[in-house]
């Protein structure tokens, strides 16, 4: 296994709990003109830039056209949602401490730079990272490689250097497409998102041997504590 460079980030469910506010808000869509937004309609949704999913949810509401307006809509609620003072989803920042000093950290979403900035600030995670990509960044949106590609000029690392971090089908479609190894963490547990590895979560033990195997970490953990 080659020397690891850099480790990217997604950011909407991977680095922060913000993929259920995206939820709240596609669901108040839903529920302003009758009807009840569920799993089946949040897959055909999730990981996608925000553009897309207005698309999207104006085809699924029989609405054809006015995917641009609902885009607007539900940016205007989630930014509302995301400026309220957020956590950190669980192992964020153990994984982040574990990088820092070792491999370059940047964040690399399909999400708007003011959103993405916003839920940093909330989640008290600004300045945790080298670099900041966004939707704004790159020609193409996940799942294209572009956004993935420019996070790794960004870290100063070839794509075979870097691994990332994502929790959807679309993310990592695009990272591997970008010839970067990906760490998935799937948004709904138990779904096969078609990483190089999958967790249960960044907290889990499996995530602390993962990371110590690709960063050449010494765990303090016993073997019994890392296997449970």
């Amino acid at each position: 296994m080659g020397q690891i460079e850099a480790a990217l980030f997604d950011c909407d469910g991977l680095l922060v709990a913000t993929e259920a506010l995206f939820t709240v808000a596609e669901a108040e869509i839903f529920a302003s003109r009758g009807r009840t937004f569920g799993p089946e309609h949040k897959q055909q949704v999730l990981g996608h830039p925000v553009r897309e999913v207005g698309r999207r949810l104006a085809e699924m509401l029989g609405e054809p056209g006015v995917g641009d307006r609902l885009a607007a809509e539900l940016l205007a609620r989630v930014e509302e949602l995301v400026a309220e003072p957020l956590e950190p989803l669980p192992g964020v920042l153990d994984v982040l401490e574990a990088c820092r000093g070792r491999v370059a950290t940047v964040v690399v979403s399909n999400s708007p730079r003011v959103l993405v900035e916003t839920t940093l600030r909330s989640a008290g995670l600004d300045g945790r990272f080298d670099a900041v990509v966004t939707l704004e960044d790159a020609e193409h949106p996940k799942p294209a490689p572009d956004l993935y590609l420019h996070g790794a000029r960004r870290a100063g690392a070839t794509p075979g250097a870097c691994i990332a971090f994502e929790d959807s089908p679309t993310g990592v479609r695009a990272a591997r497409a970008a010839n970067i190894r990906v760490i998935g963490v799937p948004a709904h547990a138990g779904h096969d998102i078609g990483a190089t590895w999958q967790l249960p979560s960044l907290a889990s033990p499996s995530a602390r041997q993962l990371l110590a195997d690709l960063l050449g970490l010494e765990l303090a953990a016993s073997a019994a504590e890392l296997t449970a």
